[in-house]
């Protein structure tokens, strides 16, 4: 009785998958969110079936070598087991189907491919019946039922593979494939090729490739872009502020709308940047970047950047082992397993430090200080495209060598201390985003040429280096400096601060940004004030923290607007959680509830 019940349900499990499966429910619009919550649980399930198969072929390899009486019986309790599983995540599988956005073929491949590899499970578990104990040899039904089912579970899964990652997944990295050889992109090609298709590659097309189409969105290539999905146009040519994929690109990331999905790689703010000034430019797939009008930050995103790829500790011990290092020059390891190698090149001259290029993809610290070299040695550190610290200081260095530097984008360190150099220089020094330290000691640099390195910089590093030194500016200093040591004073570098009025009052505070529905306060609160607005209200709500209240304790109300000051800091920041920080210090019911006077 129990046998014929367990068949009876295997069944009608069998039956409701292929009803399930012949079914299309990708039109429907489900009341109840558990259809499309269980379907997401396909990629999840679907391993322990595949494990379970594992274990009976295992078990029969055992058994060949080892015949044991009881083994079958165990055998059918493993393909009991991987049946149930194998169906419900064939089911989960058809859930996730109903969402859309799949290559139909390759969907209906994948779909039926689980199916049949239920179906033949279930009748491998009826023909093991035929197989009473281990000491006989596998019934020919039960072997080739085997056989099949390692073959159609290996092609469903892989074909499962193919809709998720790509069809060249499995075989991208086939050590014995040949090589394709690399096309070579013309100089002139346009910026969509060479620029915005390699971004659109690398955060959008996991979702929305030929086999993988959500949204009913294609972005593989630039007409079906163009075309866009089931809500329309992703894109608007001209205008980047009206394009849905603009929108996507910059909402929370916990929003559902935001793309990339969480868990995805996210583009950086400069990648959204990029995107729509191509988008503002017209959007145009065959435009050169000579025909395109470049303001300074996007121009960045075109300087040519090499970075070298390192070499391993191993390599380097044996490259360092047979170098003929030069008179004057000490090569070391920055730390112990390290494989990146500073140099002290202090008596170097131009040939020694030419020599030094056979080990440049490592070389990421170079000081040659007091050494007797030109302009020509320069123009050989501008190869080492990896260095992050440089010292120059006291050297025959003059503008026409500094401009060898102008690749040099991932230079953090720069002493130029009692060299030759003038404003000219500073121009190559203004592409160096990454710049944080700058020494000008004892050069030809005008105070309004270190003013302007110091705006082209500031912004870059600001952010990076909030954290950092937080404990070393003023408070009233809500964003950063770079460090330009030079023999100008200090404070023609960083931005005038506005005085605020002694003679201000609380009431004055509370009109000028309170009051209102489009108030400073409110736009704050919605997320929305410009960070100059910002500003000017952290400067008053500063002033507000010296002053006495009307009526109540100082010490309750240097708490509240302490707390007013920090949550306008982390605004205009831009730390996570700074708008609820600031609506939670704007609690005006509070505050009167205390210190307003009746």
């Amino acid at each position: 009785m129990t046998v014929l019940f367990s068949r009876l349900l295997a069944v009608s499990v069998l039956i409701l998958l292929l009803a399930l499966s012949l079914f299309d429910g990708t039109s429907l619009n489900f009341a109840s969110k558990w259809i499309p919550f269980l379907g997401r649980f396909h990629p999840v399930l679907l391993h322990l079936p595949i494990g379970l198969f594992a274990a009976v072929v295992l078990l029969e390899l055992f058994v060949l070598v080892r015949p044991v009486a009881r083994i079958p019986e165990k055998i059918h309790i493993l393909l009991t087991a991987c049946f149930y599983t194998t169906a419900l995540s064939a089911v989960f599988g058809v859930f996730l189907s109903w969402e859309g956005g799949y290559e139909t073929d390759a969907l209906n491949f994948h779909k039926w491919g689980g199916v049949v590899t239920t179906i033949l499970i279930f009748f491998l578990d009826l023909s093991l019946k035929t197989r009473r104990t281990g000491v006989e040899q596998l019934p020919t039904v039960y072997l080739g039922g085997l056989v099949a089912t390692i073959l159609v579970m290996t092609i469903t899964g892989h074909m499962g593979g193919s809709i998720t990652h790509g069809s060249g997944f499995l075989t991208e990295h086939l050590p014995f494939a040949k090589d394709e050889p690399e096309e070579m992109t013309p100089s002139g090609n346009a910026v969509f090729e060479t620029h915005i298709q390699p971004l659109l590659k690398d955060y959008c097309l996991d979702c929305h490739n030929p086999e993988k189409v959500k949204g009913e969105l294609r972005m593989d290539n630039y007409e079906m872009l163009l075309a866009g999905g089931l809500n329309g146009p992703v894109l608007v040519a001209g205008n980047s502020d009206e394009s849905a994929m603009i929108h996507r690109l910059q909402l929370p990331i916990e929003e559902e709308e935001h793309m990339p999905p969480q868990g995805k790689p996210q583009p950086t703010e400069e990648v959204i940047e990029l995107l729509s000034w191509w988008i503002d430019q017209g959007a145009s797939a065959t435009a050169l970047l000579d025909e395109m009008e470049v303001p300074p930050e996007i121009a960045l995103h075109f300087l040519e950047h090499e970075v070298l790829e390192f070499r391993s500790r191993e390599e380097m011990d044996e490259m360092l082992h047979l170098f003929p290092e030069p008179e004057g020059i000490d090569v070391y390891f920055l730390a112990q397993k390290d494989p990146r190698i500073g140099v002290r090149a202090n008596k170097g001259v131009d040939e020694s430090v030419e020599v030094l290029l056979a080990l440049k993809e490592n070389l990421v610290e170079l000081n040659l200080a007091n050494s007797q070299i030109t302009d020509r040695a320069v123009e050989a550190v501008g190869q080492m495209t990896n260095l992050t610290h440089l010292h120059l200081q006291n050297t025959a260095v003059t503008d026409s060598g500094l401009e060898h530097l102008a690749n040099l984008y991932q230079l953090e360190y720069l002493n130029l201390y009692n060299t030759a150099i003038t404003d000219n220089a500073l121009q190559v020094l203004r592409r160096l985003k990454a710049l944080k330290n700058v020494y000008l000691w004892q050069t030809e640099v005008s105070e309004e040429g270190v003013a302007g390195l110091h705006n082209s910089l500031y912004r870059a590093v600001e952010a990076d280096r909030l954290q950092r030194q937080i404990e070393e500016i003023r408070r009233e200093r809500d964003r950063l400096r770079v460090e330009i040591v030079s023999a100008f004073d200090i404070e023609l570098q960083a931005p005038k601060e506005e005085a605020v009025s002694s003679t201000m009052s609380i009431s004055d505070v509370m009109t000028e940004f309170h009051e209102g529905k489009t108030s400073i306060a409110n736009q704050a609160k919605a997320g929305e004030a410009e960070v100059d607005d910002l500003q000017r209200m952290l400067k008053k709500y500063q002033a507000l923290v010296e002053l006495s209240p009307p009526q109540g304790p100082l010490e309750s109300w240097k708490e509240k607007t302490t707390k007013l000051v920090e949550a306008t800091q982390g605004l205009i920041a831009g730390e996570e959680g700074a708008i609820e920080s600031y609506r939670l210090a704007v609690d005006c019911k509070a505050c009167h509830s205390v210190h307003r006077e009746d």
